[in-house]
């Protein structure tokens, strides 16, 4: 190559060289180390801990401590002394505004009283007269529409109505028979003979024609259609709705001794012997008289203890009615209810049930604005004993007050009690089973149609007879005042719900009692749902095919003829109900029929179901959790108990915790010996129990700052804590914190999964973020797909491919950390291949894979690869290292030491431990009594067992 100002014979080869040639000297600059060493210097924990300002803070603290409890036991001694200057030490606020603040308060309460006066006795501005002619106007158009429409009732057929027609024609001939014979005229005329000879005319039935009412003639043909469905000869639902349900509980009676009448049988029994099992609680809730019913009702609830039961029975009745209740009960029971209430129950529910029981309360609805206010205040002045006590200011005002006066009452109580409400007072004053008594008959009290409508929830079926008795008692009072409150309660119709729950053969009957409005009831309430009204043509199922055959029924007009060939009024032909049938589903004619269709409406109890449900799931998903890391726990010192019950674990607890004394002995015992899961079932018992307070704050505050970090990882679910642990050692030391590295090393995709979710969710950052932010990009992207969690979970060992492995991983006798094929065996291959493969690395090289890394990355990336690997390859011997170097140095690092131990606990803690006497020649317990400075050291020497 010719020399500078020498020509060359190609200038663009000539260029080349020059640019090779200053490229090579470039890499062999680049290349080239510095022979002095100018990396960032090692960080040594006694320059980070700074002891001595800490033993200074200390110091500083105990003196602190020791000046408090000085300061406490002066304070304690001078309240437990008797004053020395004066024995009164009640003293008053002066506020000069307290006196104005209570007569405004006062005045405000007497507006409210006047306001609710007001409204008591507010009159309505409609016009009586208006009302009146618009209600003749409507009585007018409705007999013209009954007069050209048909009334449906049971259809009798040609040849059967013809029969009675005749026989009717006869009985009028045997009658002016008798009367020409009684006349004295000559009587020779031939006529049938009459059925039945009285003083007074009678019809086929057996009624006297001129005297009986028309509800006469329906109470016979009613116990007509009962005796054929008694024997099975017809329907029964159509004919229990039509002859019961819409009759009145006197008609009903009439009914029931009509038929006793007629056949010398009793209704009741016969209509049990030939429906079944299935109708009786219907049939003796529609039959039996209403006292009967409520009887047997108390009965059963004093007998099994339910008190709130009785309490509404009682409270709900009237004085007349319960006296007929007491008259019933002896005659049914052999006893008198006051005798029951004595010898069943006790004291405070005795003088509560006595008192209802008496039936002499006020009913009036008169209430002094004065008598309110002091009773109101003597309630409240009252103190102990004023809602148990038979003396008590409570049941006081339950004798001689009435409703709408107690009412006034407690509302004022509560202004009393600085807005507390009475059902808190009751609650926290009373026993349980007094108090669920007393909230029963405030609900009555408030709003008798929402504690009914809440007792048809919870009892609806169609078997109880509760909920039938209830339903047909309501029907005839209230029901629509109950449907009301049930669809603002429960956000549906009741009518739906017993749809839905009630599939049962009597559930038409059912439907038709919970769409009923009493007969008193005012017109301006009333309100029917139409879509459980009985179709207006009786249809029935052809013999034949799947057709449905329509019969008319007679009106009012043609019931009246008495002709053998009457013509029938014209009538408007009937309209069809379209009934739901899964035969006509795939009819296109049915198909866009809203009436068609089954309901979409969703039950009451759908949301309660759902939650259950999602309960359960959770349940389940928590049971496979703990199976699950059971089934990993091989070799942990803590296992489930055998004896668990978190009730008998919370009672301990309880008691270990409330004493002057904490007992701590009780609570590492039952901490200690139970596993994680078993730990979180006993703190939602805890929850249920003891409202008032956590467990966990309770257990902290009792034991003291010591046991805080212990009792944290105890009672954290385990992805919890492994969170907290991570939160904890990147805002200490980072990836050189050996919880941190054993947790991202150890945990399987689906854990790795969960912790990052509630890493995300509990302090709002990604974790791998986190981990990442900090260190070497090389480094970064080996712990991000660490978190990934790839790792093989399994235990088998394959030789051969641990050698073809360490061969692939070698590179010229050393191992490079960025390489493919060893993240690929260190990230995906499980412990055991992972330990072999590093064997035959060393037999392959002659060097083990630690000291191939430090020949290959140096500084920190160097000691926190070597960690990482450390832990990949055997977890056990990894933490016995780390709790070691924990316990040298400077000081013990109680924090790792804790959360190393409990973290490990139901995992491989007893592997650790002999890894560790391996090591050392020493037992970590040994170590723990020796070094640890810590006061939970008596919790963690019992969760390794060797306290």
């Amino acid at each position: 190559m010719p020399g500078p100002g020498f020509p060359v014979a190609n200038k663009i080869l000539y260029k080349y060289e020059q640019d090779r040639a200053y490229r090579l000297h470039r890499q062999k600059v680049h290349g080239s180390r510095p022979t002095v060493q100018n990396t960032k210097p090692k960080k040594y924990p006694h320059l980070v801990l700074q002891l001595k300002k800490i033993q200074l803070e200390e110091e500083r603290q105990a003196e602190v401590d020791h000046e408090n409890r000085l300061l406490l036991q002066k304070m304690t001694r001078i309240m437990k002394e008797p004053a020395k200057v004066d024995s009164w030490n009640e003293y008053h606020s002066k506020s000069l505004n307290l006196p104005l603040r209570e007569k405004q308060l006062r005045d405000i309460q007497l507006e409210n009283i006047g306001l609710a006066k007001r409204l008591e006795h507010t009159r309505p501005v409609i016009r009586a007269e208006d009302m009146e002619e618009e209600y003749q106007q409507k009585k007018y158009l409705q007999m013209l529409w009954n007069e050209n429409s048909k009334d449906y009732d049971m259809v009798i057929p040609r040849h059967q109505r013809y029969r009675q027609l005749r026989k009717l024609k006869e009985e009028e001939l045997a009658r002016e028979r008798e009367e020409n014979a009684a006349a004295g005229e000559d009587g020779k005329k031939e006529s049938l003979p009459p059925i039945r000879k009285n003083s007074e005319p009678q019809s086929d039935d057996g009624s006297t024609m001129d005297n009986r009412s028309q509800f006469s003639s329906q109470t016979d043909n009613d116990a007509k259609s009962l005796f054929k469905v008694a024997k099975e000869l017809a329907q029964p639902e159509d004919v229990f709705i039509r002859n019961l349900v819409r009759r009145k509980p006197a008609q009903r009676n009439q009914i029931s001794e009509r038929f006793k009448e007629m056949y010398s049988l009793d209704l009741v029994t016969e209509l049990h012997s030939g429906l079944g099992k299935d109708w009786e609680c219907l049939i003796d809730a529609l039959l039996k008289s209403k006292s009967t019913g409520t009887a047997t009702l108390l009965h059963d609830a004093l007998e099994e203890g339910d008190y709130p039961t009785a309490v509404e029975i009682l409270f709900t009745c009237k004085n007349a009615d319960l006296v007929e209740l007491r008259e019933t009960y002896r005659k049914d029971f052999s006893q008198s209810l006051e005798t029951t209430i004595n010898e069943k129950t006790e004291d405070p529910e005795r003088c509560l049930l006595a008192t209802l029981a008496k039936g002499d309360r006020d009913e009036t609805n008169k209430v002094n604005e004065k008598t309110a206010e002091t009773d109101a205040e003597d309630l409240y002045e009252s103190g102990e004993g004023r809602w148990t006590s038979d003396t008590g200011k409570f049941l006081k005002l339950l004798k001689t007050r009435n409703n709408k006066h107690i009412i006034i009452v407690l509302n004022l109580y509560k202004i009393h009690n600085k807005g507390t409400d009475v059902i808190d007072d009751i609650k926290r004053e009373c026993s349980r089973t007094y108090a669920e008594a007393l909230i029963a008959l405030i609900n009555c009290l408030n709003g008798p149609e929402n504690h009914f409508a809440d007792r048809l929830f919870r009892t609806m079926n169609p078997t109880n007879s509760a909920f039938v008795n209830l339903l047909v008692a309501r029907s005839e009072i209230d029901m629509p005042a109950v449907r009301k409150a049930y669809k603002k309660k429960y956000d549906a119709e009741l009518v739906d719900d017993i749809k839905l729950k009630c599939q049962h053969k009597t559930t038409k009957v059912l439907l038709e009692i919970a769409n009923k409005t009493p007969p008193n009831w005012p017109k301006s309430k009333r309100h029917v749902d139409k879509r459980v009204r009985l179709a207006s043509v009786v249809m029935r199922r052809s013999a034949n095919d799947d057709t449905f055959d329509t019969k008319t029924q007679q009106t009012s007009t043609q019931k009246k003829w008495r002709g053998a060939n009457p013509v029938p009024q014209q009538s408007k032909p009937p309209i069809k109900r379209v009934e739901p049938s899964s035969s006509r589903g795939t009819d296109p004619k049915h198909q866009k029929n809203p009436l068609g269709q089954p309901s979409l409406r969703i039950a009451a109890d759908t949301s309660i179901q759902r939650k259950e449900e999602e309960k359960l799931k959770q349940m389940e998903k928590e049971k496979r959790r703990e199976d699950e890391r059971q089934k990993k726990n091989i070799s942990g010192t803590i296992k489930p108990s055998n004896n668990f019950n978190p009730s008998t674990d919370c009672d301990r607890l309880h008691e270990a915790l409330i004493e002057t004394h904490t007992d701590e002995d009780v609570i590492i015992e039952v901490l200690t010996t139970r596993s994680n899961g078993q730990r979180q079932i006993l703190k939602n018992k805890w929850s249920t129990k003891y409202k008032k307070y956590a467990l966990e704050a309770k257990v902290k505050e009792k034991m003291g700052v010591d046991y805080e970090e212990a009792i944290t990882g105890l009672l954290m679910p385990p992805s919890e804590y492994d969170v907290y642990c991570l939160h904890e050692a990147l805002n200490g030391l980072g990836l050189s914190d050996p919880v941190l590295v054993g947790i991202i090393c150890t945990r399987d995709a689906k854990e790795m999964k969960e912790v990052k979710e509630i890493f995300k969710k509990t302090y709002g950052k990604e974790l791998t973020q986190e981990l990442t932010a900090h260190i070497d990009p090389d480094l970064a992207d080996f712990v991000e797909l660490l978190c990934q969690g790839e790792r093989d979970q399994g235990s088998e060992v394959n030789a051969h491919l641990a050698k073809k492995d360490a061969e692939r991983m070698s590179k010229n006798g050393k191992v490079d950390v960025v390489d493919k094929a060893f993240r690929d065996i260190v990230l995906k291959k499980n412990h055991a291949q992972v330990k072999l493969t590093f064997e035959e690395f060393e037999k392959l090289t002659g060097s083990d894979i630690y000291q191939s890394i430090a020949d290959t990355v140096v500084g920190e990336t160097e000691d926190v690869y070597i960690s990482l690997v450390k832990a990949i390859e055997d977890p056990a011997k990894f933490y016995a290292e780390k709790l070691f170097s924990s316990f040298g140095g400077l000081g013990t690092n109680e924090c790792s030491v804790t959360r190393m131990i409990i973290s490990r606990s139901e995992i491989d803690l007893r592997d650790i431990k002999v890894k560790f006497q391996q090591q050392n020649q020493k037992s970590v317990s040994t170590l723990l009594n020796a070094e640890y400075p810590g006061g939970n050291k008596k919790l963690l020497l019992a969760i390794l067992g060797d306290n």
